[in-house]
């Protein structure tokens, strides 16, 4: 027989140290439940609760989890307990199987659910050694990885021992002008060597742009040295010139042209003077005709 009681204001029930026991089929709370205590323990079969977040950790009023750790722990019977927790320490969540770390295993990522890791999204994970879908999207597996490296360094070398490879037409090939040796260390280049506008040809120092400069700059306090063998004199050729260069500030500029009264027919210009150089025998008659 059904039966209800209704009070104006609290109803406590005191059992003291005994147990209150409630048996019934369903049991029905209408408002809400608080229970204190130390411990909250639940034996249902199925649990199932309608909000959907749940709040662990509640009345926390430190600087985040005083406790270092918040998560959720599931019962493994005899075998070790794994949890989910947050690390206070580490700002990370830390899947653990009892003290230490446990694996992830992801059963399928999918191009619509996906896996995204910052700002990088992952939609798939391909075995596919030739990396023919150039996805931007899909991560390789390690033996993909490999079988495509393998692949792409599998080319046969070309050309004899000593030998620098290059790229032929998409294949390796070696020319006898081009060598290393390992012993010495020596990269020996026979023939042409162009860098920016500057060519080495032989014993040959040219530039290659129209009218182009080459400039030789010692670092420093350095000078330019024309060293030779012993016995051995120097030589420097000057090609003759159709007109006279103009001069530049800071600059003096040696140039050759036809021979002219100072009988050398080499020239100086600079931003105060000009004239040729005069030789030996030029300036012992000069002194002759001048006296000095």
């Amino acid at each position: 027989m059904a039966r209800t009681l209704t009070t104006s204001g609290d109803y406590t029930i005191d059992a003291g140290s005994n147990d209150i026991k409630l048996t019934a089929s369903d049991v029905t709370v209408t408002g809400n439940l608080a229970v204190t205590g130390t411990t909250t323990t639940i034996t249902t079969t199925n649990t199932a609760i309608t909000d959907n977040v749940i709040v662990l950790n509640k009345d926390e009023s430190g600087a985040g989890v005083t406790a270092g750790t918040a998560g959720i722990e599931i019962e493994r019977g005899s075998a070790t307990n794994v949890s989910v927790v947050w690390n206070e320490s580490t700002d990370k969540f830390n899947l653990k199987l009892g003290a230490g770390l446990a694996g992830l295993d992801v059963l399928n990522v999918t191009s619509s659910g996906g896996l995204t890791i910052g700002a990088v999204s992952v939609t798939a994970i391909l075995d596919e050694d030739n990396m023919a879908s150039n996805s931007a999207t899909a991560l390789a597996t390690q033996q993909s990885i490999k079988a495509y490296a393998d692949a792409a360094g599998s080319g046969a070398v070309a050309g004899a021992n000593t030998q620098v490879q290059f790229n032929n037409s998409g294949a390796f090939a070696g020319n006898a002008a081009f060598t290393f040796a390992s012993g010495t260390g020596a990269v020996t280049i026979t023939g042409l060597l162009d860098a920016d506008n500057i060519r080495l040809n032989g014993n040959d120092i040219t530039s290659t742009n129209t009218n182009g400069d080459v400039t030789i700059t010692p670092n420093g306090t350095g000078v330019i040295t024309l060293s030779k063998a012993a016995n051995v004199s120097i030589q420097c050729n000057f090609t003759d010139q159709g007109s006279d260069p103009s001069a530049t500030a800071t600059k003096n500029k040696i140039y050759s042209k036809a021979p002219s009264g100072g009988g050398t027919g080499l020239y100086f210009v600079n931003n105060t003077t000009s004239g040729e150089m005069i030789s030996k025998s030029k300036a012992i008659a000069f002194s002759l005709v001048f006296g000095g």
